[in-house]
């Protein structure tokens, strides 16, 4: 430290602090010089060559609580720690003492906890010589910043990015971002275990090193799409450091600096390795299923034309005896008749009856074989035309019959012509079958419009019905729900109608009551038709 020249120390400091303060406030706007400095962000404290203040700011003064007069060896009384906020910083290693000894001194940061300042307040200090004209020290200035805020928002911060940190590296996703070049500039350390690297193996190495030859011409494509902003989830295929492939879900997004410039990528992966495994054994049991299923579907298929074939050839085959049957029976009635009891021509009647049934029987089996051996032929069909040719047949056929054909006009729907007529005749021949005990015949047909933008074709009537609890009979070969003498029949008219319904993509249902009639709906052309059938699935057409 400086020492007195002449006169003792206190007269040697006033002389100095006299020039000191002559040398500053000599100007005449010395009150305006006080006000721009006591209004400045950073407080200012001036103190001679030996280190007693001679001004400070209203700041310094709150935050030292060291008035002007205070000698500086009294500082270490004031309350100085380092910015730990417990070790008490030296007296000796003040910034002042540094300027008292021509240094320039800058950005020392220290707490300050005294009693005005219980709270403690962080501080950065920059403390400078001053010289006169003559280069001779004179005094210094500290200059004191206030950087409480700054430091607890930067503590702040830190701990923010420490939880940030935290929350990555214990996350049980993969992190990994990438530069500009592609190559990695960050990954957590569970994405390195997935692929069994440490975090510093994996650091600067490209993207590409972790992929075979297909993932890398897929990552490049997908590399362009994050250059172009564009995020994105999907699955890829990455390589372990064993070789072995790491199948993960990644979702994906591009990184850009503040001036909306590309700087890289950012991906979460999740592992689905199980999953894809998972996957892929379920597809294998699909594929194996499906075999099997097109083996067995062959295997049935072929039984059914083993069955057909000879449901045919027997039916065929029994025409011969069958007919011989009836060529013998009514030999027998026209040359023996005279000759039988009444009890005789009975048992003739009744062979003549079941033979006459054996043939109708048949006929049945015969036509319901064809349906399934039969080409469809695909064309537009007007079923209205088709059903007033029919109900003029059975009119004509029973001519006392009276009867009411309410024929929608203008039902036209692609199908095989003949196959479609057979339909509409075993319905209507039903309806007209089954109405014979009423006054007046009601027999309908018509189509109503569904929300789907389908169409449900019905054949309604007032005859004698049936019972629900016996609907899934209907469409049974030889399935009859009423006795053969209340209403003749096969049972095979209506098992023919739902095969043909089904070869035409459509469904066939019935609903009835006793004694209060029945209505028979059928679609066409709404389910995928087996193929080879030659007609067109699905499609809507016009009513």
């Amino acid at each position: 430290m400086p020492k007195a020249a002449h006169g003792t120390p206190d007269e040697v400091r006033a002389r100095q602090h006299g020039a000191l303060g002559e040398e500053l406030f000599q100007v005449r706007n010395r009150g305006l010089i006080r006000a721009i400095l006591n209004n400045i962000s950073e407080g200012i404290s001036i103190s001679d060559a030996q280190g007693t203040y001679i001004y400070s700011t209203p700041f310094c003064e709150w935050l030292f609580g060291v008035p002007e007069s205070t000698p500086q060896e009294d500082w270490d009384k004031q309350g100085f720690f380092f910015p730990d906020e417990q070790t008490p910083f030296p007296v000796a290693q003040l910034p002042l003492w540094g300027a008292l000894k021509g240094e320039e001194v800058r950005d020392v940061d220290m707490f300050v906890r005294n009693a005005n300042v219980p709270q403690g307040r962080h501080v950065r200090i920059n403390c400078l010589p001053l010289r006169d004209e003559k280069e001779q020290l004179i005094g210094t200035m500290s200059l004191v910043k206030d950087v409480t805020k700054a430091r607890q928002t930067e503590e702040e911060k830190r701990r923010t990015e420490q939880r940030f940190q935290l929350l990555v590296e214990i996350a049980r996703e993969g992190i990994w971002t990438i530069d500009a070049t592609n190559r990695t500039n960050y990954v957590n350390r569970y994405m390195a275990d997935l692929l069994g690297y440490s975090v510093e193996e994996m650091l600067g190495k490209p993207l590409f090193y972790f992929m075979d030859e297909e993932g890398q011409a897929i990552a490049h494509e997908n590399l362009r799409r994050r250059r172009q902003g564009i995020s994105e989830t999907f699955d890829f295929k990455l390589i372990r450091k064993d070789g072995t492939a790491l199948w993960t879900s990644i979702s994906t997004t591009p990184i850009k600096d503040e001036h909306g410039d590309y700087v890289g990528s950012m991906a979460t992966l999740t592992d689905i390795t199980e999953r894809r495994r998972a996957e892929e054994q379920v597809r294998k049991l699909n594929a194996e299923l499906e075999r099997r299923i097109a083996e067995r579907t062959a295997e049935l298929e072929f039984s059914n034309r083993e069955l057909e074939a000879f449901a045919y050839s027997v039916a065929h085959d029994l025409r011969t005896p069958l007919r011989s049957i009836a060529s013998f029976s009514d030999a027998l009635t026209e040359d023996c008749a005279s000759r039988l009891d009444d009890t005789g021509l009975d048992y003739l009647r009744r062979i003549r009856g079941g033979a006459q049934r054996m043939a109708e029987l048949i006929d049945g089996i015969l036509a319901l074989s064809r349906v399934n051996r039969t080409t469809l032929a695909s064309k537009p069909c007007d079923l209205s035309a088709m059903a007033r040719s029919i109900a003029e047949q059975l009119q004509v056929l029973q001519p006392e019959r009276k009867a009411h054909f309410l024929i929608q006009e203008g039902l036209v729907d692609r199908g095989d012509p003949q196959l479609l007529r057979s339909v509409l005749e075993n319905l209507l021949s039903n309806a007209w079958k089954f109405t014979r005990e009423r006054p007046l015949a009601e027999i309908e047909l018509g189509v109503k419009q569904e929300s789907s933008g389908g169409r449900t074709y019905f054949v309604k009537d007032n005859g004698a019905g049936f019972n629900m609890e016996y609907r899934d009979k209907l469409f049974g070969v030889f399935q009859r729900l009423h006795t053969q003498s209340e209403f003749e029949g096969t049972g095979v008219g209506l098992a023919t109608v739902e095969r043909i319904i089904r070869r035409h993509g459509g469904r066939i249902w019935g609903e009835g009551q006793p004694g209060r009639g029945a209505c028979f709906s059928f679609t066409l052309n709404e389910l995928p038709l087996p193929p080879g059938t030659g007609l067109t699935t699905p499609r809507k057409a016009s009513p």
